[in-house]
């Protein structure tokens, strides 16, 4: 049999990928960090900043890439084994030289913009910006430092790995979400009176979805006159503008909410996350089954905000349904409305446990400084919003620790946090909240820092200070958070271990704890554990 074979490999002819290639940002690889991707970062620790380009949301915003100057140096090794092994980690990859495609023309300019590079430096960025390539990865800092000059004269981004991913990070979402947004405002809660109706029609009227004034007053005036059955209120930005507006009844075993909206404004997306969240902690607050969205004008950020937090568009509305307590495993259904693992499970109809699911509770210590920020309830009248409404903790937190004696925590996992004393509103220590994490990442401090620092209150210098004398660091990000309400002292918690016969010592590191000790733990400190 002949085979006829037409390899488009460096060739001007189109593949089936080209379309979809080019709604791509193009980023090139430098040796190292393709090395970096292939092997094990135990034999190579200077390879976890890189790592993280193999994340799966990477790959829709980038395509990674290499040119041929990667096979050159490959084809440098005197081991033949290893460049055979090396060129097939290539052939993953789309390869972006191309004949003629005039790179000699541009290395001695590359070569006049960074003269410490060395040559084969120079004619990867040559050969990169020549393919038209948006990136050049490269840990090289003399690559690096020369950067702006780079771009500035053959429009080509050099970067690190963690570069990259903080620039994908941050443009990933055209309205991307960051609680951080809004630390420092000054928002408030107000029941409307009846002068500012009018001010509520005009600020809440979603022009943009082709709602009449007429309608929504029409909605809207019998809501407010009826505070009997109706609980509504607005949030006041800094200015004393209405920025947001929410109605809510209860009728049976469900809390309905027929308005719901959030105007347009710098950091709306934040303010339209929280208050979806607040109506799940509402309704659980009251017992409540199920929480139905029945506002027929949403906007659009708001839509976002609820499919985040978990919501399913019905012909009835948008409805979250909610459980407490502490569930059985064999009296739950995983299987509906799909299937799911037991964390999923506690993140949808949040805020239920599940006992017997193989859901992991770490006892993680947490300074005293950082706790007020992130867990204490009385911060809630210099945070955000009061937290009657569930505004005063942002819905996603970075935590950062060392690396060493983790314990193996991982996503899908639970936090019991403990708050270290020796300060004043925490003089001893205590377990005062719970929540779930959702990604656990290990890596350079400042690399990480930037990649999350839209989640949290940690500054530059106190994710340095948490390094490991290799500059790593882990983030923890995690949402769900509930403050207990009933905290557990020290002297509470000691109590609670020796009634199982254990004796307890402070954490220093997480500590995971069996299901034995944390379902009597969370039944007397939370509200929902009845």
């Amino acid at each position: 049999m002949t085979a006829w074979v037409l390899d488009l490999k460096g060739s001007s002819h189109p593949t089936l990928f080209d379309e979809y290639q080019e709604e791509r940002e193009v980023a090139a690889l430098d040796h190292n960090v393709f090395l970096d991707l292939h092997i094990d970062v135990e034999r190579r620790p200077q390879a976890h900043e890189s790592r993280y380009l193999l994340e799966e949301w990477v790959a829709d915003h980038v395509e990674l890439c290499i040119t041929d100057e990667v096979f050159h140096e490959i084809h440098s090794y005197p081991d033949a084994s290893e460049r055979s092994v090396e060129w097939q980690w290539a052939d993953q990859y789309r390869k972006l030289s191309k004949r003629n495609d005039g790179w000699q023309d541009l290395e001695a300019r590359v070569a006049a913009l960074v003269p410490k590079a060395g040559e084969a430096d120079h004619r990867h960025i040559a050969r990169a910006a020549a393919a038209g390539a948006h990136y050049f990865v490269s840990r090289d800092q003399d690559l690096l430092n020369a950067a702006q000059a780079i771009e500035t004269e053959l429009g080509i981004a050099v970067i690190s790995p963690a570069g990259l991913i903080t620039r994908l990070d941050r443009s990933r979402a055209d309205d991307p979400y960051q609680p951080i947004a809004l630390q420092g405002t000054e928002l408030q809660l107000a029941s409307p009176t009846e002068e500012r109706h009018a001010e509520i029609l005009s600020a809440l009227l979603n022009n943009g979805a082709g709602e009449r004034r007429a309608e929504f007053a029409s909605r809207l005036r019998p809501i407010l006159a009826d505070r009997e059955n109706h609980r509504i209120q607005v949030v006041l930005g800094a200015d004393g503008r209405i920025i947001a507006g929410v109605a809510q009844r209860t009728i049976g075993e469900r809390l309905e909410v027929p308005i719901l909206r959030v105007a347009p404004h710098p950091g709306s997306n934040v303010v339209a996350r929280q208050i979806a969240f607040a109506q799940r902690k509402h309704a659980a607050d009251l017992r409540l089954g199920e929480v139905r969205i029945t506002d027929p004008h949403l906007p659009k950020g708001v839509r976002t905000a609820l499919e985040a937090e978990r919501f399913e568009e019905s012909t009835a509305g948008w409805i979250s349904h909610i459980k407490t307590g502490l569930a059985d495993i064999t009296h739950i259904d995983l299987q509906h409305p799909s299937p799911m693992s037991p964390s999923e499970y506690e993140d949808r109809f949040w805020p239920v446990k599940i006992l017997g699911g193989g859901v992991k509770t770490y006892l993680v210590p947490i300074k005293g400084f950082f706790a007020e920020e992130l867990l204490d309830p009385r911060l809630a009248e210099q945070s955000l919003l009061p937290r009657q409404l569930g505004l005063g903790l942002g819905r996603e937190h970075v935590y950062y620790r060392k690396t060493r004696n983790d314990r193996g925590i991982a996503a899908g996992d639970r936090i019991l946090w403990y708050v270290s004393g020796g300060v004043p509103a925490h003089r001893r220590g205590s377990i005062r909240a719970i929540s779930q994490v959702v990604e656990v990442a290990i890596g350079r401090a400042r690399a990480l820092h930037a990649r999350f620092e839209r989640f949290g209150v940690y500054s530059l210098e106190q994710v340095l200070q948490s390094a490991d004398r290799t500059g790593n660091v882990m983030a923890l990000r995690f949402v769900n958070t509930e403050v207990l309400e009933r905290p557990l002292d020290l002297d509470e918690i000691e109590k609670l271990w020796a009634e199982h016969a254990e004796r307890f010592s402070s954490p220093q590191s997480p500590m995971l704890l069996d299901e034995h000790m944390f379902g009597p733990l969370y039944q007397r400190s939370s509200a929902y554990a009845a």
